[in-house]
């Protein structure tokens, strides 16, 4: 009899009798309805030896599920690290099962997940594809790394495929290099893994080059689309031109597989001169956000639809690119179009990260930005954001803005401090009287009480004031 016979044997009375020399015997509740005999027969006398075993194996598994679950939780902690390098890789594979449900139930600790992790590298193939299909509810460290270095050496499709199904969910640059060589051997999967993979991280001009060769070869024996994604995101000019014709290919599959392609690299006129087409539209969107400058942005202008967020997304990540000079010509573009909240939204953005730019930039910015925070109801923020500028601000016109904002925010005393005469407060009560009576009721009263003895009789007039009209004494 051999000793694996001999094994299983003792490992299934074990089981049956105490579970794995467990020094606590486990308390089972006793009914009706619950087998406590495992499902598998023993082999008939004639049987062969590998019948036998085979048979064996089946029975020590059924003990394991049939009486895991009814053991104590921390003793299944104890076990699970000896039950995940067990000789049998049945029992490696139920391992990686309970660390499954353990972590679905939150309770799955770091050294058992290290484990699980440590099987892609099992001799196993089927250990190995179970713990491939855990990979993506992992988040160990380093796991990215080692995943790539398993792949490198993986022969068996099903363990590829769930590998790069958890590279195209989490992409990492470590994968590029693993998925090139399946690339290389036609691996359908890693085409697409790899169109993932380069959407998220770049690649030196060499390997772009050597990614666009094999995909050609590749292609002359298997044109998919993911190949051709490859070549009109990497491929040169002389390449991407070739494909043009593609984008009007009657396969709707291949049209698509160009456009994302092109977009993803920024060749862009194609696009453009389609995106009349509702279908290439967001591609020619998603080709100028990868471009600079001001000849982006313009021709990003000529494809404005009212009340599209991808069109206000695309614009926003394209301004914030541009230098301060630049912006202020793209910020008169937009504001010719009527989109306020988006230009605030991009000044926004740009005074947060300015804290790098010169003082003749940043109140550049801030001309932009204050005007429209007020209009829109932040007049506090507009405030706080001249406050920076402290002595700083002495431009006239900086100082106006100031005014502005604190009458808006009710700050009387910033407002003074800004505009000390009574002069600019009567053109403030002058604009408020019609449009808001209530605020410029209580701009007047602070006139009268900040400023009765520098009114002249043409202010006291214009202000309704009769000549003895004593203000009163509430700042």
């Amino acid at each position: 009899m051999s000793r694996l016979y001999t094994q299983c044997i003792l490992a299934i009375t074990t089981v049956s009798t105490g579970f794995l020399g467990c020094e606590a015997p486990v308390t089972v509740e006793q009914g009706p309805h619950i087998q406590l005999m495992p499902t598998q027969p023993f082999p008939p006398s004639n049987a062969s030896h590998a019948d036998t075993v085979d048979a064996l194996r089946g029975r020590l598994l059924d003990s394991y599920t049939l009486y895991w679950p009814l053991i104590d939780s921390a003793y299944q902690h104890d076990q699970l690290p000896y039950v995940l390098n067990d000789p049998l890789p049945e029992l490696r594979a139920f391992g990686i099962g309970r660390v499954a449900v353990l972590l679905r139930d939150g309770d799955a600790t770091d050294e058992e997940l290290q484990l699980v992790v440590d099987r892609l590298r099992d001799p196993s193939p089927s250990v190995r594809l179970a713990a491939a299909k855990l990979l993506p509810e992992i988040n160990t460290p380093g796991l990215a790394e080692f995943v790539a270095n398993s792949l490198q050496a993986e022969n068996d499709p099903q363990v590829i495929e769930e590998e790069l199904l958890f590279f195209r969910a989490r992409p990492d640059i470590k994968a590029i290099r693993p998925v090139i060589d399946l690339l290389e051997q036609n691996n359908s999967a890693a085409s697409e893994t790899l169109v993932v993979l380069l959407q998220s991280h770049d690649v030196s001009l060499e390997t772009k080059s050597q990614i666009v060769q094999i995909a050609q070869k590749v292609r002359r024996k298997n044109e998919s689309p993911q190949l051709i994604t490859l070549v009109a995101m990497l491929g040169s000019d002389s390449d991407k031109n070739k494909l043009i014709r593609l984008l009007d290919h009657e396969d709707d599959s291949i049209k698509q597989a160009v456009a994302e392609g092109f977009a993803s690299s920024g060749y862009a006129m194609p696009l453009i001169s389609r995106a009349e087409n509702v279908e290439f539209y967001e591609y020619a969107l998603a080709a100028l956000q990868v471009q600079t400058g001001i000849e982006a942005f313009q021709e990003l202008l000529r494809l404005y639809l009212p009340a599209n967020t991808t069109w206000d997304n695309v614009a926003f990540m394209l301004a914030t690119t541009l230098d301060t000079a630049t912006l202020l010509k793209a910020d008169d573009m937009l504001k010719r179009l009527d989109k306020d909240a988006l230009r605030l939204r991009i000044w926004t953005a740009v005074w947060e990260k300015s804290s790098d730019k010169s003082l003749k930039a940043k109140k550049a910015i801030a001309r932009k930005t204050v005007p429209l925070m007020i209009s829109k109801g932040d007049a506090v923020g507009a405030l706080q954001l001249l406050d920076v500028f402290g002595e700083a601000l002495v431009d006239d016109d900086l100082l106006s803005l100031r005014f502005s904002a604190a009458i808006s925010a009710s700050a009387w005393d910033a407002a003074a401090d800004a505009r000390p005469m009574p002069g600019p407060w009567i053109l403030a009560w002058l604009t408020l009287k019609e449009t808001d009576p209530t605020a410029a009721a209580v701009i007047r009263q602070q006139i009268t009480t900040r400023f009765e003895s520098q009114l002249d009789s043409n202010q006291r007039k214009v202000l309704g004031l009769q000549q003895t009209e004593v203000p009163e004494n509430n700042p």
